[in-house]
């Protein structure tokens, strides 16, 4: 345990303090800052009642959620593949610190480095629409439920597959895909195309923001309808999804150890 929580403290540090994160990260907020607070064309506010408080907030969260995970997946995606190219792996081989400790502790230092800087915009954004009188105080509590419930999930399951993945193909190869497949597998309409993203694979949150909060996303033919079953389910098969990734890894890095 404590070379596990020494190695994520470490690598959470290391994460967290990379300039590039803070400029994508920036650049994000800033759009969707200027987007949300931005006046109407006719010049009215929107208000929200008590009523569509929740519904409101998952709506917010699953726009936050087509692009910042994006970004975390990205963001992640050098991070086990730079240990490797660098001989740093062979390093740590050397050393007491175990696989399992390794691939957790670099996997939640990173998970937790990409949250962190979310989570704060997310608070400091509901604080703000609350000054403004657009939204009741009760978004300080339902949007970081929302983040939760939506958010935390879909960064967990990117962030496993960005640190596997690129050990197997080059990082820009990955990364473009990576980009790809979060549009194609999350928000594209597969009546359109054929698509993931009513599945119960999909990762942005939809499920959970229909069958949770009450929410539905406007469709072109038909809103969908999940129930908290359908979320539930979600949300385990998106946890399945990491384990058996994380597993693979370490069966991976057992593998690549053994015929160094």
């Amino acid at each position: 345990m404590s070379q596990f929580l020494g190695f994520m403290r470490h690598e959470f540090g290391m994460s967290i303090r990379r300039p590039g994160l803070w400029i994508a990260y920036g650049i994000v907020f800033a759009f969707y800052t200027v987007l949300l607070f931005s006046p109407a064309p006719g010049g009215e506010v929107e208000i929200i009642p008590d009523s569509e408080l929740w519904q409101y907030s998952g709506r917010l969260i699953y726009t936050f959620n087509m692009f910042l995970p994006l970004v975390g997946g990205i963001l992640a995606a050098d991070r086990m593949q730079r240990d490797v190219r660098l001989g740093v792996r062979e390093l740590q081989n050397s050393t007491p610190l175990s696989r399992f400790a390794y691939i957790m502790g670099k996997y939640f230092g990173v998970l937790f480095s990409l949250l962190l800087p979310v989570f704060l915009w997310v608070v400091c954004f509901s604080i703000a629409a609350v000054a403004g009188g657009q939204v009741p105080v009760g978004m300080l509590y339902a949007m970081p439920v929302a983040f939760l419930a939506m958010t935390i999930p879909a960064f967990a399951f990117v962030t496993a597959f960005s640190l596997a993945c690129p050990l197997i193909m080059p990082l820009r190869v990955y990364q473009i895909l990576f980009t790809g497949y979060w549009f194609w597998g999350n928000y594209l309409n597969p009546e359109a195309f054929p698509s993931s993203s009513e599945t119960y694979l999909q990762a942005a949150g939809e499920h959970v923001y229909q069958g949770f909060l009450g929410g539905s996303v406007i469709s072109v033919n038909k809103p969908l309808l999940y129930t908290p079953s359908d979320a539930i389910l979600n949300l385990l098969v998106l946890a399945f999804c990491i384990v058996i990734v994380l597993f693979t890894l370490d069966r991976y890095l057992r593998w690549q150890a053994r015929w160094a």
